[in-house]
């Protein structure tokens, strides 16, 4: 009997001591605590989905900023587009460029990196600055109009891509967190929930399928992650509404799963194509058509010679069902034919007259894919065109003429001569070229050049014949207006 009373007792105290070790863990290392509770390394990559916890979000937010880049994309202006009035007369290299930021996110440790379409388009070059303050020069894989989607590539070591999540799960009143570039306030973080899925926002896409949500989103977001408390991305923030407030749009991440495969493997986006119109069966046709209860669209126009006519597709026609599965919604239609590939035979069940057929189609690709996203974006390792006028080299980016009256007439930058004896003036600018990122521009007079004292075009000619790829250029300069001194430093060979 004793010795019952004594192991019970010694239970009791084993119990309490730990159950008094653990309530102090919790409040001295409550990571550590809860890494021991659930598993896996605290604050390690994936925490949260591995413990099914959401924890807070700053958690999410310090996780998820390793994956999130900027995106900086710059486009040379024409001559006709450059600002009348700009200083120097020919425009300096800050205006004769338009640069434009958003975000992205990686997705692939090998340097695969998602944004939308609109942060690049046109952009002659573009860049990806990461968290630790590396920028990289990027390539653009491909992109998707119809979706506002891109796929860039940068060579890089130990990147890790977020976590894709699953869109199709997320409902309405999820707590969703959006990180981004807005009005270049880089890595801006806002929250809020799901306000509504399947929206619309332009209508002339029939694939359009938006998250739409109230978490703060304004320029620069774009491309940006759209993350649910436990870090995984459900979307790709693209769309706000300029009338509104606290109504924001992402792109669901399934359909950018899809996207990025296919631009991944042929750089653009293959979609089947039927080659007819179809129409929503509202109660008005239902009764007018005498459909009673049959749940589908009805096909409003059939293209001539096209896989819809091919097959026996008519007008009046009420698909139900394709690729066994149901049709309810045009919207549901269209997702599920431009899912499936070109040259791919599919089934649609259709209700004619009141009875039930299948059709077999072969679709074709979309017309407009190809040509619509074939990328015009030039990538980061074309090299631009050369300069006109005495060229110091394509590496430099820019162009230098002696300091004389005649020049400095040419360019309209006043009577720098008379009162700056020697010197080379710059000339030209390419705007894509290493020099316009140290803001030199034309009118601007080289001093030295690598600690050289430069006073005709044979000096300066003389330091940069000695220069590689891959050395640096520093120069001191001044400015026809400012008459301050300044550095530059140009690496010579980067694009």
């Amino acid at each position: 009997m004793k010795r019952g009373l004594f192991f019970a007792f010694l239970c009791a105290l084993v119990v309490g001591a730990t159950a008094l070790v653990l309530v102090i863990a919790s409040f001295i290392r409550p990571r550590v605590f809860q890494s021991f509770l659930f598993g896996g390394q605290p604050g390690g990559k994936g925490s949260f989905a591995r413990s099914g916890l959401s924890g807070s979000n700053a958690d999410v937010v310090a996780e998820a900023n390793q994956s999130v880049v900027t995106i900086l994309a710059t486009r040379a202006l024409r001559a006709d587009e450059v600002p009348s009035g700009s200083p120097g007369g020919n425009g300096s290299a800050e205006t004769r460029v338009q640069r434009g930021t958003g975000a992205g996110f990686i997705v692939d440790p090998e340097g695969l990196i998602v944004t939308n379409q609109h942060v690049i388009a046109n952009a002659d070059r573009v860049r990806v600055k990461l968290l630790d303050g590396r920028t990289h020069a990027a390539t653009v894989v491909g992109f998707d109009r119809a979706t506002d989607l891109a796929l860039l590539k940068i060579e890089a070591t130990g990147l890790e891509p977020l976590s894709m999540g699953d869109s199709d799960a997320v409902r309405v009143g999820d707590p969703v967190i959006a990180i981004g570039n807005p009005l270049e306030y880089e890595r801006s973080v806002t929250a809020g929930i799901v306000s509504a899925k399947g929206r619309k926002v332009y209508e002339a896409e029939p694939f359009e399928d938006f998250i739409q949500t109230d978490a703060a989103i304004n320029r620069g977001n774009s491309g940006g992650p759209l993350l649910n408390r436990r870090g995984e991305v459900v979307g790709v923030n693209t769309v706000i509404r300029s009338d509104g407030r606290g109504i924001s749009f992402a792109v669901p991440i399934n359909v950018v799963k899809r996207v990025v495969e296919q631009l991944r493997a042929h750089g653009f986006v293959e979609r089947g194509y039927l080659g007819l119109t179809p129409a929503a069966l509202t109660p008005e046709l239902r009764d007018g058509l005498n459909l009673g209860d049959v749940q589908g669209i009805v096909v409003a126009d059939v293209s001539n010679n096209l896989p819809a006519a091919r097959a026996g597709i008519q007008p009046y026609d009420v698909i139900t069902h394709f690729n066994g599965r149901s049709i309810r919604q045009t919207d549901d239609f269209f997702i599920q034919v431009s899912s499936a590939a070109p040259q791919q035979q599919v089934e649609i069940a259709i209700v004619r007259g009141g009875q039930q057929m299948k059709f077999y189609p072969t679709l074709d690709r979309r017309p407009e894919d190809a040509a619509a996203s074939s990328p015009q974006v030039r990538l980061a390792s074309e090299k631009s065109g050369h300069i006109s006028g005495q060229n110091t080299g394509l590496s430099l980016g820019f162009s230098v003429r002696e300091n004389t009256p005649e020049v400095l007439r040419d360019l309209r930058v006043g009577r720098l001569s008379d009162e700056i004896a020697g010197g080379v003036i710059v000339s030209e600018v390419d705007p894509l070229g290493p020099a316009a990122d140290s803001r030199l521009s034309p009118g601007q007079v080289i001093l030295e050049a690598n600690r050289q004292p430069i006073h005709s075009l044979a000096d300066f000619q003389k330091v940069t014949a000695q220069l590689r790829k891959g050395d640096t250029l520093v120069i001191r300069f001044t400015s026809p207006y400012q008459r301050a001194i300044r550095f530059a430093a140009i690496k010579i060979g980067e694009s």
